[in-house]
């Protein structure tokens, strides 16, 4: 059955009562409920109350974050480099190599007993939990994108009164989640069946409760506003984050430093680029399906669940295949889109080194991995099985009813 032709959705009671108490201005009146986070869309309305409900909605969104995946993307791909000359003289010796990322420590949090990370720690830890109220595709500007996109990364990287403590307490609680992952993918079976039993995660308030007194948003307000990690907002996200390390890369001192600076940026980017990978942030709509009181959250957690495990037809440039999402990066039926989603993140890093290496940076126009990324309108491509949520919507109104 063709996905237009699904049956209206079954509204349970309580969606019922709510939609019959919400008031003038608001979702049933037609107008999307917008949360202070939002840029309206063209003929949208702000709702009257949209602020005064920001943290008193019932229906909590629960997407829940594989740190594992990401970790396993970012270390995964070789970094070009060149060592610096000695100790004490970071210029290049302008012998070019190439290093396992996981090998190669791009950022020192704290002073003595300092904290390392790797390219797939910072991918890893971008955006889900590391970031601000602020998202980076909610404004027009590329400045002001740009400053945004700083912003959420200086949580983690520039961030004396949390660090290295607040990522040091996160590490050290998700690597139950690597080392079952790791299990089993070494016994060759399917790390989606360590989600599927039930141990995974203990969820938002266990992380939250562990990240208490941080000076910046926890999980759960970062998860509210997530729209930055979906579709067209994540490529915008990318985009921002990737020019920011090929102006960085291409800048300053021709030195080390410089190059692995650049790299770490690039890594909090390439997060959002992973997740354009994922068939659960492809066409869900996250942008709409914010606010009124939660319950849109709830309904766009539905759908990106839905895609994530039965998967979607994707193609790119070049070639079309299966894409799974979260928790089924490593999945056997996963095999193709996890080589695609390699292949883009090492473009992405090389082309950070192009810029670096030859003190020149590259339009964002020149990208080339948007060669590899699935395009903005192929994941409805060859799409037949009937979705019990509507990827087209433009408002709540719409996702319910038409």
């Amino acid at each position: 059955m063709d996905s237009q032709d699904a049956e209206e959705p079954v509204l349970s009671e309580e969606t019922k009562e709510l939609l019959a108490n919400e008031p003038v201005g608001s979702c049933a009146e037609g107008a999307t409920w917008i949360s202070p986070y939002r840029l309206l869309l063209p003929g949208e309305q702000q709702s009257p109350n949209a602020i005064s409900r920001v943290d008193s909605r019932p229906h909590k969104p629960h997407f829940v974050f594989e740190f594992a995946e990401h970790g396993f993307l970012g270390d995964q791909i070789n970094l070009k480099y060149m060592k610096p000359k000695s100790g004490t003289d970071s210029t290049p010796d302008g012998k070019e190599v190439e290093l396992r990322a996981f090998k190669l420590p791009l950022l020192k949090l704290g002073q003595g007993n300092v904290l390392k990370l790797t390219y797939g720690q910072i991918s890893a830890l971008a955006g889900d939990f590391y970031g601000t109220l602020n998202p980076i595709s909610s404004v027009k500007s590329d400045a002001e994108r740009k400053k945004f996109f700083f912003d959420a990364y200086h949580t983690l990287a520039n961030n004396p009164q949390d660090q290295p403590k607040d990522a040091r307490n996160l590490l050290g609680y998700l690597q139950k989640e690597i080392d079952e992952v790791q299990k089993l993918y070494d016994a060759k079976k399917n790390p989606s069946e360590y989600y599927k039993e039930g141990t995974g995660l203990a969820g938002i308030e266990a992380i939250d409760k562990l990240i208490k007194g941080r000076h910046f948003p926890g999980y759960k307000d970062l998860l509210l506003i997530n729209w930055d990690h979906f579709g067209d907002d994540a490529r915008t996200a990318y985009t921002t984050g990737h020019s920011a390390a090929i102006s960085w890369a291409a800048s300053g001192q021709w030195t080390v430093d410089r190059l692995v600076e650049a790299y770490a940026i690039n890594s909090f980017a390439d997060h959002y680029l992973q997740d354009l990978f994922s068939a659960g942030h492809l066409r869900t709509p996250r942008r709409v399906l914010h606010g009124y009181l939660g319950l849109a959250d709830a309904l766009a957690n539905m759908m990106h669940d839905e895609d994530c495990a039965l998967g979607l037809k994707v193609a790119n440039k070049n070639s079309s295949w299966q894409a799974y999402g979260d928790k089924r990066l490593l999945d056997s039926v996963n095999k193709e889109n996890l080589l695609q989603c390699q292949t883009a993140m090492v473009i992405s890093a090389q082309e950070v080194y192009s810029a670096w290496k030859n003190r020149k940076e590259i339009a964002s126009s020149d990208f080339e991995v948007w060669k590899t990324v699935p395009t903005c309108y192929t994941e409805m491509a060859g799409y037949t099985r009937a979705t019990v949520t509507r990827p087209r919507a433009k408002s709540l109104t719409d996702f319910l009813y038409k």
